[in-house]
């Protein structure tokens, strides 16, 4: 399974061209958003739906309802028990690391032997091998 991180769900919903011929490449069966990655999308539209100003009010509700239909289309895995044993783990031996949601999508990785494609190797490359991360913006397929 190729899990997506949230700036690769925001470049295919900009169409980037180089995106769209590595999701060529493969099932779309074998492509999922980790739901760590809908709570991080899903997020930001909620805070801005209840915080925003009386005239972008009704533009921040319709984006949020917007962003759910979106999100639709795509399998979602679930962070469950497993994936949380793995945080643990991935916590104890990196406490530095401060960005929370990778260690979470990195876990769901480990746990399923996933592929995490994202733009930014560098927040995974210390949890995960090389052969479970992918760039599908940067790299054209061969």
């Amino acid at each position: 399974m190729y899990l997506w991180d949230s700036n690769i769900l925001r470049h295919y919903g900009e169409e980037h061209p180089t995106l769209h011929h590595n999701v060529q490449r493969v099932s779309w069966a074998e492509i999922a958003i980790p739901s760590v990655v809908v709570a991080e999308v899903l997020r930001g539209r909620c805070e801005f739906a209840l915080k925003a100003p009386p005239e972008k009010a009704a533009l921040a509700h319709s984006l949020l309802v917007e962003t759910q239909k979106y999100l639709t289309q795509f399998n979602q895995l679930l962070f469950d028990d497993k994936c949380a044993k793995a945080l643990e783990e991935l916590k104890r031996q990196h406490k530095a690391h401060k960005k929370y949601a990778d260690l979470m999508i990195a876990a769901m990785a480990k746990v399923g032997k996933h592929v995490v494609v994202t733009r930014n190797q560098k927040d995974f490359e210390n949890f995960l091998p090389p052969n479970q991360l992918a760039n599908w913006i940067d790299i054209e397929p061969t």
